[in-house]
C-alpha cells in the first residue's frame, strides 16, 4: 500500500507543478510577432505580384509549406544579423531577396559565352 501512497503523491506533485511549467514557456516577444508577420506580408505579396519570377515564388511557397513561419522569420532574422547595415528591414524589395535565399532560392547563374579562340 505505502507505494501507491509514494505514485500518488508524486502524481500530485507533477499535476500541481505543470501550470508553473507552461507558464515558464515563454511565448514570442512582440518583436519576433512584428517580424514574423512582415515576414508572411512579404511573401503573400510576391506570391500574388505579377513581377515576381515563378521559380521565386515556387522556393517561397515551398518554403512556408514545409516550415512554419516563425522558423522562415527566424532564419531572415540570423541573415539580417550577420549582414549588418546591408539589409534595409523597412525595404520590402531587399527583405524578399533575404526571405528568398533564406529559403533556399538561388538564381540561375547566367550563362557565360564561350571563349573564343
Amino acid at each position: 500500500m505505502r507505494a501507491g501512497r509514494g505514485k500518488l503523491l508524486a502524481a500530485t506533485l507533477a499535476i500541481g507543478l505543470l501550470p508553473a511549467a507552461l507558464h515558464a514557456q515563454a511565448g514570442p516577444s512582440k518583436a519576433q510577432l512584428d517580424n514574423a508577420a512582415f515576414v508572411l506580408r512579404i511573401i503573400s505579396s510576391a506570391l500574388q505580384s505579377n513581377e515576381v519570377e515563378q521559380p521565386v515564388k515556387n522556393k517561397l511557397f515551398e518554403c512556408l509549406y514545409s516550415n512554419s513561419v516563425s522558423q522562415v522569420s527566424a532564419a531572415v532574422d540570423k541573415v539580417v544579423a550577420a549582414n549588418p547595415g546591408k539589409v534595409d528591414r523597412k525595404d520590402p524589395s531587399q527583405m524578399l531577396a533575404v526571405i528568398a535565399g533564406a529559403c533556399g532560392y538561388r538564381p540561375a547563374a547566367a550563362a557565360k559565352p564561350a571563349p573564343q579562340k
